[in-house]
């Protein structure tokens, strides 16, 4: 039997990092990118438009920020885990995210955090209970 695998959005303003982060979380097998998002306002979209279960996004994008973009998603789909990822994690930045109503932050130095991050958020999505989240 084949073990869920968790559904994400994946939302960052540059092509190569996007890229990137699709090929490494493919590689995993139990994490599908459901889609992709160049910035917040499209994330929004995208977020309602593919219903992930997991959001993975740049903190510091152009347009709209994943601080905003974070806000406005949380409104709508509590139950959506959202990931920041960022270079620099200063501690206004890690906490405003976190106040946004993201899970967690991960260094874009430091992407072998990832998947853990995503399987933590996705185990612990499918075993809140209804109405949680």
């Amino acid at each position: 039997m084949k073990s869920h695998s968790c559904r994400v959005l994946l939302v960052d303003d540059h092509d190569q990092i996007r890229d990137a982060l699709r090929l490494l979380l493919l590689s995993y097998g139990d994490i599908e990118v459901i889609g992709e998002a160049r910035d917040g306002e499209e994330a929004i979209i995208r977020t309602a438009s593919c219903q992930p279960e997991i959001i993975v996004m740049d903190i510091n994008m152009p347009r709209m920020n994943g601080i905003q973009a974070t806000t406005i998603i949380k409104k709508s789909r509590k139950q959506t885990a959202i990931i920041g990822l960022c270079v620099i994690q200063d501690t206004y930045t890690i906490e405003a995210f976190l106040k946004a109503g993201g899970l967690a932050v991960v260094s874009k130095q430091r992407l072998e955090d990832l998947r853990p991050t995503i399987q933590r958020a996705c185990v612990n999505r499918s075993t809140a209970p209804s109405g949680k989240r």
